[in-house]
């Protein structure tokens, strides 16, 4: 297995990285779907972007970029503060504690409960 690791804003593969505009924030890993997720610790500030709000990523074990997460169908404006691997299934929940399914395939949020 290809070895991961990351350093502030940078995600560091065996041959090659991925530099992002903010600090990675967590990175989970799913060896049998061979995927790596980051999730970006977004700072407060006054006007954010659809960057901001859809600050969960994708990438294969060799460092290729598979997707960003997908526009939300309710609440698209909330960061994402956790990401989990549960079971071969990422969920990412956002500020207002909204918990989202999240297809592997494209990024998309599909279900949703809330947790606070």
């Amino acid at each position: 297995m290809t070895k991961v690791n990351y350093m502030n804003n940078k995600l560091i593969f065996e041959n090659q990285e991925h530099t992002f505009e903010y600090p990675i924030q967590v990175l989970r890993e799913d060896e049998d779907k061979n995927y790596v997720y980051v999730l970006l610790d977004i700072p407060a500030k006054q006007e954010y972007t659809f960057d901001d709000f859809h600050n969960v990523y994708a990438f294969s074990y060799n460092g290729e970029w598979k997707w960003q997460i997908g526009k939300r169908p309710i609440g698209d404006n909330d960061i994402y503060t956790l990401i989990n691997v549960k079971e071969g299934t990422l969920y990412a929940t956002d500020f207002s504690g909204r918990k989202y399914k999240v297809c592997e395939e494209n990024g998309i949020p599909e279900k949703m409960e809330i947790v606070k």
